[in-house]
């Protein structure tokens, strides 16, 4: 994939409805931003081993390590409410 590619992609919206599409989700942003999962840690201040996890969906995550992978990524994570007639996926073993 060329850079103008992954630049285009970046800003594309991801839905996350379930604990895997977040794991996916944060290595997607990571790898389109050209960032290891090392200096992913750096910035973070996890290891790289607690990043991988996290990729993995084998790592439950506190809504604060949330916050601080997705300014490490210089992404914003936007919250927004589903109209109350669509299905509601539990978000059991998410955090």
């Amino acid at each position: 994939m060329k850079k103008k590619d992954n630049a285009k992609n970046l800003f594309n919206p991801i839905t996350i409805r379930s604990h895997e599409h977040f794991a996916q989700a944060i290595k997607r942003i990571r790898k389109l931003s050209g960032i290891s999962q090392s200096d992913l840690a750096k910035k973070t201040g996890l290891t790289q081993a607690t990043i991988s996890r996290v990729e993995k969906g084998s790592k439950k995550i506190e809504v604060g390590t949330i916050i601080l992978i997705f300014a490490a990524l210089n992404a914003d994570l936007i919250i927004i409410p589903r109209p109350s007639n669509e299905a509601k996926p539990s978000l059991e073993g998410l955090f």
